[in-house]
């Protein structure tokens, strides 16, 4: 504070000295203009002396510990990084592809050869011995006019022929042809079913079996249900009935 003081009583001084001194050398203008000049000089000094100095705050005591070599303790080994075992994902398990079903073959029955037909037995008939007519003398006593009787052979032959006979047994009124099954029909198999059954006095049938099917568990259901429906002429019951219904692609055949 002292140094500022003094600072500003002499910078006022040199400049009331330099003021009174001037009018004698310089004229008005000029000694106004310095004048300004020196109240400028004398601001910026002003302020600058006015300043703040900030001191720096003294230095605090560092404690300092001495700790004998036999408190320290070791430095721990450093424990090695275990890295984490990373298992493997389990590879997605295969499902294996069902097998395809093998298509059905139907092997068609081998028609059976035709028994050659047996050739016909001519049946020979005896042959007639024919005698010559015995000539006798003629006798006077007899009529000379009258002629000898001739006997003419036989040459007429008898040709037996074989008798048919009609079948006997009922006559069918209505016997309409079983469905073709749609699971058969869309994997184009064909099939025989050979059936036995009996026809009731008034004509219905009854008592149906199953002799052979090929192929088997395909279209019995449906023989079966179409033979209910059959009716044949009332009267003439009939038993041990059998037949074979065809299933083909163009239609269904009953034999």
């Amino acid at each position: 504070m002292h140094l500022k003081s003094g600072h500003h009583f002499s910078t006022e001084t040199t400049m009331s000295a330099m003021t009174l001194d001037l009018p004698r050398r310089f004229p008005w203008p000029t000694l106004l203009s310095v004048v300004i000049h020196g109240g400028v000089v004398t601001a910026l000094l002003y302020t600058s002396v006015h300043q703040v100095i900030e001191r720096p705050s003294p230095s605090q005591p560092i404690e300092i510990t001495m700790v004998a070599p036999a408190d320290l303790e070791p430095p721990q080994a450093a424990q090695p990084v275990v890295e984490p075992v990373v298992e493997p994902e389990p590879e997605p398990e295969v499902v294996p592809e069902p097998p395809k079903e093998a298509p059905v073959v139907i092997h068609k029955p081998k028609p059976k050869p035709k028994p050659k037909p047996k050739p016909e037995k001519k049946v020979e008939q005896p042959k007639r011995d024919v005698k010559p007519a015995e000539t006798r003398p003629a006798s006077p006593f007899e009529n000379s006019n009258t002629a000898p009787a001739r006997t003419a052979p036989s040459t007429s032959t008898a040709t037996a022929k074989p008798t048919v006979t009609a079948p006997t047994g009922p006559r069918a009124l209505s016997r309409g042809e079983p469905t073709y099954p749609a699971r058969a029909q869309a994997l184009r198999i064909e099939g025989d079913v050979r059936v036995k059954f009996d026809v009731t006095p008034d004509g219905r049938v009854d008592n149906v079996q199953i002799l052979s099917a090929q192929p088997a568990n395909m279209f019995e259901r449906e023989v079966k249900s179409a033979l209910r429906k059959w009716r044949y002429e009332a009267g003439k019951p009939g038993t041990g009935i059998t037949m074979t219904i065809q299933f083909r692609l163009k239609g269904v055949k009953i034999s």
